[in-house]
């Protein structure tokens, strides 16, 4: 049986002088399936809470620190941990004190086991919880800037807020879109921001492994099961025992390859390829696909019973080209990360360049803007993307006004300015030229004003101050 790696563990901290009542707390606690860290003092407390910590248990008096002095300790430096606080009788007061520094709970001397663990109980759903949370921020965090499904469409936002409440659950996850969509980062993500975080997250890209291979990587083999089998070998799945399993592309899983898999999701059992010995796997499936897998299944190319385990719970990315109101952040993303790598200063983008970008089917989504805007950003002068500084292809794509029947798809922002005649700028101020200019722009990016300083090449400050200037001189501003 493969050894369950990477779990997550419950962890009580006990902070009492008494070793009786330390003694009959671990054990207590222990029966709960928690692990218990005993400290005699506060001091030893204050040396054991780590980020490992869940809840933390304190007596109110103690040697060398006490209850409170702990309690200050945790809020300081570890504001995630509950505290509950264990008082004796006469110690009421300071035990209410507590609560309004910032404790859980608190018990009083002799107190009941089974009141005692229902609060236990409560503190540590509580941690969890807060655990989870920050775990999620950190994730998020650490994830790299250019991820091609966070951004101000309705679509991003609801993604992301679908992402944070999957990531904590134990389900199987399907992710669909296109290539270039940002599948394996948001797999990676919700590996990040679960409780499986410090477990390994193994990939198996389906279509990139040799068929008559693809058992034997994904379940192993024993030495001699088939010619070139020189040593046993661990396949994926138990590799990714206590973490994430990813199943890139899972429509290209070949059909005699999926009852296997079906057997392993539904008990998580499986054998390694010449072996006889029955192995378990404590694995999360994340899939992905970019292709109509009721198509396959229509077409009796896919299970459909293997596509329901799979599907628990979907989560779709939507194409690039239908969500281009993402594309000024977007790009402001990628070029601040191209210019940090390059440690070279920070590109932008001319509006008429932004104007060709939005009108960009982007059959590569967010990997071919990536690409786009680092070929850009490098022939680019003055540190201005220009039209001309985009590829051939993107350019006469771009500047190619889509189809009606495709401008629902497609959602383009419309040019700052009409292409019929050249703006008159002779004979008005600089002043009024750029109060237009600032308007337009802010129209032309549904008054997103982030957006709008970017392209302007201006601060996010300095568009507000100048938009109390013109409301105070009586012009309609949003």
């Amino acid at each position: 049986m493969s050894v369950k790696a990477g779990r997550s563990k419950t962890r009580i901290l006990v902070a009492d002088d008494e070793e009786v009542i330390r003694s009959l707390l671990k054990y207590n606690i222990e029966k709960q399936g928690w692990e218990m860290v005993e400290a005699a003092n506060g001091r030893e407390a204050i040396e054991l809470v780590d980020d490992e910590i869940t809840v933390a248990l304190l007596d109110l008096k103690m040697p060398e620190a006490s209850g409170m002095d702990v309690l200050q300790h945790l809020k300081r430096n570890y504001p995630g941990i509950p505290a509950v606080m264990i008082s004796a009788v006469g110690q009421i007061h300071d035990a209410v004190q507590t609560i309004r520094n910032g404790a859980f709970d608190y018990i009083s001397k002799p107190f009941d086991l089974d009141n005692l663990l229902a609060v236990l109980k409560r503190a540590v759903a509580l941690g969890k919880a807060r655990n989870e949370g920050r775990t999620l921020r950190t994730a998020i965090s650490d994830i790299p800037s250019v991820v091609g499904f966070f951004g101000s469409s309705e679509a991003s936002r609801r993604l992301m807020k679908q992402m944070e409440v999957i990531a904590p659950l134990e389900s199987t996850v399907m992710i669909t879109g296109e290539n270039g969509t940002g599948k394996t980062l948001l797999a990676r993500m919700i590996h990040k921001a679960s409780q499986r975080a410090r477990g390994p997250f193994i990939t198996v890209s389906c279509p990139s492994l040799p068929r008559d291979l693809i058992e034997a990587e994904l379940f192993g083999h024993e030495k001699g099961s088939f010619t070139g089998a020189l040593a046993r070998r661990l396949g994926r799945v138990e590799m990714a025992d206590g973490g994430t399993l990813f199943l890139d592309e899972i429509g290209d899983l070949p059909l005699s390859l999926q009852p296997k898999l079906l057997n392993f999701l539904q008990d998580r059992e499986f054998q390694r390829i010449g072996g006889h010995e029955i192995l378990t796997a404590d694995v999360r499936i994340i899939a992905a696909t970019n292709v109509d897998l009721k198509k396959k299944i229509a077409d009796s190319e896919f299970r459909e019973d293997l596509y329901f385990r799979l599907n628990v719970m979907p989560l779709e990315v939507e194409p690039l080209r239908r969500r281009t109101h993402d594309l000024d952040g977007l790009c402001g993303h990628i070029l601040e990360s191209i210019s940090a790598k390059r440690q070279a200063p920070l590109c932008t983008i001319a509006p008429e360049t932004m104007a060709i970008l939005c009108r960009y089917p982007w059959p590569g989504n967010v990997r071919e803007l990536e690409n786009v805007l680092e070929r850009a950003s490098a022939f680019c002068r003055d540190n201005l993307i220009r039209p001309d500084d985009l590829s051939r292809d993107v350019l006469e794509s771009g500047r190619t006004t889509p189809e009606s029947g495709n401008m629902a798809e497609v959602q383009v922002h419309q040019p700052l300015a009409g292409p019929v005649s050249e703006p008159q700028l002779a004979g008005r101020s600089l002043a009024e030229i750029e109060k237009d200019a600032i308007l337009q722009t802010l129209q032309h990016c549904d008054g997103n004003k982030a957006a709008a300083a970017r392209i302007l090449g201006i601060s996010e400050k300095s568009i507000y101050n100048k938009l109390a200037r013109y409301a105070s001189n009586g012009t309609a501003v949003s």
